[in-house]
C-alpha cells in the first residue's frame, strides 16, 4: 500500500497517491513522515503531526477521530489459474503460504483451521510467489491490493485466481486528534470529492491495472483485448476526421472555461450579494459580496441549508423579497430569480445609499416647499395677530369681571404661542448664517451649561459634561449652529425627562475634538422614542410632545444638514435617547 523506492528513497504506494490527491483537492501541503504504527500514534498524540493512516483491524485510539475509508483492503485466497482447486473445500489438508504481517494474531491460520488448511508465514511476497512457483504451497492467503499489484507489476495477472469466500476485510482511513474535528471534517469533504471525481478507481488502476480482485479469467481477458484492438481500428479509421473535432472541441471547452472563471471574477466583484439555491434551501454557489455582507467564509455557506445560517436570518424572510430590509445600520434590497426548476439566485444589494439619497432628496423638496409656505403664512397671519394682540391689550385696560378676565388671559396665551410658531417659521424659511469664527469650545459649553443650569435645578435633572481632545484650542466652526445644536437638544432631553417618573434623572453632555470635526453626544434617562417614530422626528411638523410644533428637530437637522454635518439617533422606548452630532472644523 505504501513503501519507500530503493532507487530515489521517495514515498510512494497507492495509499501516498491517495494523500496526494487529497492535498490537491483540498488545497493544502502534506509532508509525510514514515514509521512503526505505535510510533506514529505517539507523534500524533505529541502534535509533531496532524494526520495518521489508520487501520480498522487494529485497536483505535480513544483520543481520535477517524474519517470515512479511503479503501478497503480484503484478505483472499489466490491460486494458480490452472489449479484443479475450484473451492476453499479443495484446500483442505493442503498448505497456503501467507506473509508474517499479515498473520499478526494469528487472525488468517485461525480463520483457516475452521477448513483444516494449513498455513507457512515468510517474510515478504517475493518468497511467497516463489513457493508457488515451485508448488511447495497450494496457494496464497493475504491482501488483495498487494498481491494484485505484485502480480501487475511482474506480468502474470492472467496465471492466478482468487477464491472465495474473504477472510476479512480492513478499512483504510485517515486518524486525527479529537480536538481537530475541523481538520476531521476537511478530510472528509476531501475524500467524497476524490470518489465523486472518480480519483480513487483512477488511482486503483495506476498500481492495479484491468486486474480485478475477484476473479481473473484468462479467456474474458483475451476476448475483451480482441475486442478492444477491434475498436482501436476502427477508431484509427477516423482518426483523421476525429483530430479536427477533438481540437475543436478542446478549443471550444477551453473557451467556455475562460468565460466561466471571467464570469466568476466578474460576480465575486460585483458589490451585490449573490447566493444561488438548490431544492429550495442548500446553498451551492455565492460571491465574495455576501460573505462580507455576513462577515462569513465562503465554506461556511457552501454545502448549508440556507435558512439554519444565523447570520442569514435577517435577509432571507419571504416578507422580505422584492423589498428594502434594514439590517443594523445599513439597508438592503432583496430579490430573488428563477435559474431552473431546482435553482433560484438570491440577490442582496446593499440599498444604503439610494436609501439615503432618496430620503435626502424627499427632505430637500420638502424643506423647499415648506420653507415657500411658511414665508408667506407667518407673514399673512401676523398682521390679524397684531390687530388682535393690540384689542386684547384695549380690554384689559377696561375694568373687567372675572370671567373677562380669564377670557382675555386665554386670548393672550394663544396669541404667544402662534407668534412663537411663526417666529419658528420665519426662521425656517431665513436660516442661520454661514459665519465661520474661533471658538473656544471649554468656554462656550459652560457657558451653555450655566444658561440651562437654573432650568436642569427646577427640575431635579443632573447633568454630566465631558470633553475629549485639546480641549483649550481654539476651534473655527459655525457658533450659531453649535449654540442651535446644544440648546435644542438639552431642552429636548428636559422635556423627555419630565414625561417619566424616576428617582435620578440624568443627561450626559459628551464633546470630542478630532482633527476635522466635532462630536457632539447627549444622552438622558427620559422616556425614550417608539422604534416606528424614529425616522419621522426630523420630518417638519412631526412632534412627540403633546404642546410641540414640530419644526425644531427639523430645523435642526437641517440646519446641520447644510452646515456638511450629520446627526443621527439612537432610542428605545422607556430606556432613552441618545443624538450624536458631526460638526465640521474649518483649518486655518
Amino acid at each position: 500500500l505504501s513503501y519507500t523506492n530503493e532507487y530515489n528513497n521517495y514515498n510512494t504506494g497507492i495509499v501516498i497517491d491517495y494523500l496526494s490527491q487529497l492535498a490537491i483537492e483540498t488545497r493544502s501541503n502534506m509532508l509525510l513522515k514514515v514509521g512503526s504504527e505505535e510510533s506514529l500514534l505517539q507523534s500524533l498524540n505529541n502534535g509533531e503531526i496532524d494526520i495518521k493512516i489508520s487501520d480498522s483491524i487494529k485497536k483505535n485510539d480513544n483520543d481520535t477521530l477517524t474519517s470515512q475509508p479511503l479503501c478497503i483492503v480484503k484478505s483472499r485466497i489466490l491460486v494458480k489459474n490452472n489449479s484443479q482447486v475450484k473451492s476453499i473445500g479443495d484446500l483442505k489438508g493442503k498448505t497456503i503460504v501467507t506473509l508474517a504481517k499479515d498473520n499478526k494474531d494469528g487472525r488468517i491460520s485461525n480463520f483457516l483451521k475452521g477448513f483444516e488448511i494449513k498455513t507457512m508465514e515468510v517474510d515478504n511476497i517475493y518468497q511467497c510467489f516463489a513457493l508457488l512457483d515451485k508448488d511447495d504451497v497450494e496457494g496464497f492467503a493475504g491482501d488483495d491490493m498487494e498481491s494484485t499489484h505484485f502480480l501487475n507489476v511482474t506480468n502474470r495477472s492472467t496465471k492466478f485466481r482468487f477464491l472465495d469466500p474473504i477472510i476479512y476485510e480492513r478499512e483504510i482511513s485517515l486518524s486525527v486528534k479529537k480536538e481537530n474535528s475541523n481538520l476531521l471534517r476537511i478530510l472528509n469533504k476531501g475524500i467524497l470529492e476524490l470518489k465523486r471525481k472518480n480519483l480513487i478507481a483512477q488511482t486503483q488502476y495506476k498500481w492495479l491495472g484491468d486486474f480485478k480482485t475477484d476473479t481473473i479469467d484468462l479467456k474474458s481477458i483475451e476476448l475483451a483485448y480482441r475486442i478492444l484492438m477491434g475498436a482501436i481500428l476502427l477508431i484509427g479509421f477516423f482518426s483523421s476526421w476525429n483530430y479536427v473535432i477533438t481540437q475543436r472541441v478542446n478549443t471550444r471547452t477551453r473557451e467556455l472555461s475562460e468565460s466561466k472563471e471571467e464570469l466568476r471574477l466578474i460576480i465575486d466583484t460585483m458589490q451585490s450579494g449573490i447566493m444561488v439555491i438548490e431544492n429550495q434551501s442548500t446553498i451551492v454557489g455565492c460571491n465574495h459580496a455576501i460573505t462580507k455582507m455576513i462577515k462569513t467564509s465562503r465554506e461556511n455557506l457552501i454545502g448549508y441549508d440556507y435558512n439554519s445560517i444565523i447570520e442569514l436570518e435577517d435577509f432571507i424572510k419571504e416578507s422580505n423579497m422584492e423589498e428594502i430590509v434594514n439590517v443594523g445600520n445599513k439597508y438592503y434590497y432583496i430579490t430573488q430569480q428563477k435559474i431552473t426548476n431546482t435553482k433560484k439566485m438570491l440577490v442582496i444589494e446593499d440599498y444604503t445609499q439610494k436609501y439615503l439619497d432618496e430620503k435626502k432628496a424627499r427632505q430637500e423638496a420638502k424643506m423647499v416647499a415648506v420653507g415657500q409656505l411658511s414665508a408667506g403664512l407667518a407673514h399673512e397671519i401676523r398682521n390679524p395677530l397684531g390687530l388682535i394682540k393690540s384689542y386684547s391689550y384695549i380690554l384689559e385696560n377696561h375694568k373687567l369681571n372675572d370671567i373677562c378676565k380669564h377670557a382675555v388671559s386665554v386670548i393672550n396665551d394663544s396669541v404667544n404661542r402662534i407668534n412663537n410658531l411663526i417666529e419658528n417659521l420665519l426662521r425656517f424659511s431665513k436660516l442661520s448664517n454661514d459665519e465661520i469664527k474661533l471658538v473656544d469650545i471649554e468656554k462656550f459649553l459652560n457657558s451653555i451649561v450655566e444658561l440651562e443650569k437654573k432650568n436642569l435645578k427646577d427640575r431635579d435633572i443632573n447633568i454630566v459634561v465631558n470633553i475629549e481632545g485639546q480641549s483649550s484650542k481654539d476651534v473655527l466652526i459655525n457658533e450659531e449652529v453649535l449654540r442651535m445644536v446644544l440648546l435644542n437638544l438639552i431642552n429636548n432631553s428636559v422635556d423627555s425627562l419630565q414625561e417619566i417618573n424616576k428617582k435620578d434623572k440624568n443627561i450626559n453632555l459628551s464633546i470630542k475634538m478630532a482633527e476635522d470635526n466635532l462630536i457632539i453626544r447627549i444622552s438622558d434617562n427620559g422616556s425614550g422614542i417608539d422604534k416606528s417614530r424614529i425616522e419621522s422626528i426630523f420630518d417638519p411638523f412631526y412632534s412627540t410632545k403633546e404642546k410641540g410644533t414640530g419644526l425644531g428637530l427639523y430645523i435642526l437637522s437641517t440646519e446641520i444638514t447644510n452646515n456638511n454635518g450629520k446627526i443621527s439617533v439612537e432610542s428605545s422606548k422607556g430606556q432613552g435617547t441618545t443624538f450624536i452630532v458631526e460638526l465640521p472644523i474649518k483649518r486655518r
